[in-house]
């Protein structure tokens, strides 16, 4: 059996501006609150282990595995994409506007977490971790949850190059271009979340707060 599911920014410890499920170290707020709202996820999915990424806006995808298991859930590694067959193991993403991909591979028993911001979808990371995983599309799975939507992502007059097609004026469509990698893919069983991060204050958003924390996606395999 395998489990999801996506944090919003509720439910933890830590005091403003990271009230108060802050799941990211990295953003300034007390190591403590941190590790302690970590502790809760882990407990509310009750999961072994929970393995989060340093998250470094690339394309890197790596396989936890019995044997980096433990260095993984003390040491999080450095890529935007993970993938495990192993039980009881929730792999997390966190996101402030970028979005929270979970796969699952219902035929290998694989399941990932994957962080898509502007970067990660132009380089095609959820193809990556799908080719990585070595899965079929008939047999996957995609949820996608809350992130920052077209209207209110503005880049400005960057060149994103094939990925102009999916600019706006200056506003890139996180949402249009990761379902038409989708459909290029051939997967057909998706769902994209309709919440924008930036406008939905039950979530952490980067571009409307600066200053911030993280919710997370998460995927557990039973």
């Amino acid at each position: 059996m395998i489990n999801f599911g996506f944090s919003s920014r509720f439910g933890g410890v830590s005091k403003a501006p990271f009230d108060t499920l802050n799941l990211g170290f990295h953003t300034g707020d007390a190591a403590a609150a941190v590790a302690k709202n970590r502790e809760l996820l882990k407990r509310e999915i009750k999961a072994g282990s929970l393995v989060f990424m340093e998250q470094i806006h690339s394309d890197y995808v790596l396989e936890v595995t019995s044997e980096n298991l433990s260095d993984f859930a003390k040491t999080a590694p450095k890529c935007d994409a993970l993938f495990t067959r192993l039980l009881n193991v929730g792999l997390c993403v966190m996101v402030a506007d970028c979005a929270p991909i979970i796969v699952s591979d219902s035929k290998q028993g694989i399941i990932a977490a994957i962080h898509a911001g502007r970067a990660g979808v132009c380089a095609k990371i959820l193809s990556k971790c799908v080719l990585a995983m070595k899965s079929e599309p008939k047999d996957l799975k995609i949820i996608i949850g809350a992130h920052i939507k077209g209207s209110c992502y503005e880049i400005g007059d960057m060149n994103l190059g094939e990925f102009n097609a999916y600019k706006n004026g200056g506003f890139f469509d996180i949402t249009a271009a990761l379902r038409a990698e989708i459909n290029a893919l051939g997967a057909t069983n998706y769902e994209i979340s309709k919440i924008c991060s930036h406008c939905d204050k039950n979530y952490f958003s980067y571009r409307r707060d600066g200053k911030t924390g993280r919710f997370a996606g998460w995927v557990i395999k039973r």
